[in-house]
Parts: structure tokens; sequence; C-alpha cells
């Protein structure tokens, strides 16, 4: 059996609970259930930005949110 190498760290309690507040927030925003198939969608999405770089919760719910338009470009 062979090694995989995987390039991203393993997320920790505090990451998942970023993560999951972030995620309930949008949920009650938009009267989605949380076990939902939108929500689970939208958290796979969510822990993709993460995964990504992308660290800041504001920045996280704007871009799950669809508003990654607004990012000025350099």
């Amino acid at each position: 059996m062979g090694t995989t190498f995987w390039p991203k760290d393993p997320l920790d309690g505090n990451d998942m609970t970023l993560l999951t507040s972030i995620l309930r927030r949008w949920c009650a925003r938009y009267g989605i259930e949380f076990t939902a198939d939108e929500s689970r969608l939208k958290a796979k999405e969510l822990v993709e930005w993460f995964e990504f770089g992308v660290k800041d919760p504001a920045e996280l719910e704007e871009l799950i949110d669809g508003k990654y338009w607004l990012v000025s470009r350099i």
C-alpha cells in the first residue's frame, strides 16, 4: 500500500467552530435548515474557501453569500 500525500492541514476544533458558526448564520439569513442539502453544499464551498487560505470570517461569509464579485481587483 502506498503513502498518500495530503497537502492540506487538518481542520481543528477552532476551525470547525468558526466554519459552523458562519454556516449557521448563512442558514438563518436564508431560512434554510442546517441539515438541508443546500446547507451541505454551502458547507462544502465554505471548507473549500477555508482550505484555499481564506481565514477571515467576514470574507468567508461574503464568499459563500456570492458577494465575491465585490472584492476589488489588484
